[in-house]
C-alpha cells in the first residue's frame, strides 16, 4: 500500500476505491453505476477499509519511515 507522499492520504483511499468500483463496472458494463458501488461494499477492499485496519497498516508504515 505504497502511497505517493506528493498527495494527501486520503486522496490515495479515495483512488483506491475508486479503481476498485471502475473495475467491478469493467467486468459488469451491464450494472449500473449504483450497482458497482453496492457491489464493492463487502470486498475484501471495503471491508479493510471500513473495519480501521486500512488505517492501522498505513499508520505502520508511517512510524517505520
Amino acid at each position: 500500500m505504497k502511497a505517493d507522499k506528493e498527495k494527501p492520504y486520503v486522496i490515495f483511499m479515495a483512488e483506491l476505491i475508486y479503481k476498485n468500483i471502475a473495475k467491478i463496472k469493467n467486468n459488469n458494463q451491464d450494472i449500473s453505476n449504483i450497482d458497482a458501488i453496492e457491489r464493492f461494499i463487502g470486498t475484501p477492499v471495503y471491508e479493510e477499509i471500513s473495519s480501521g485496519k486500512f488505517h492501522d497498516i498505513w499508520f505502520k508504515e508511517l512510524e517505520s519511515n
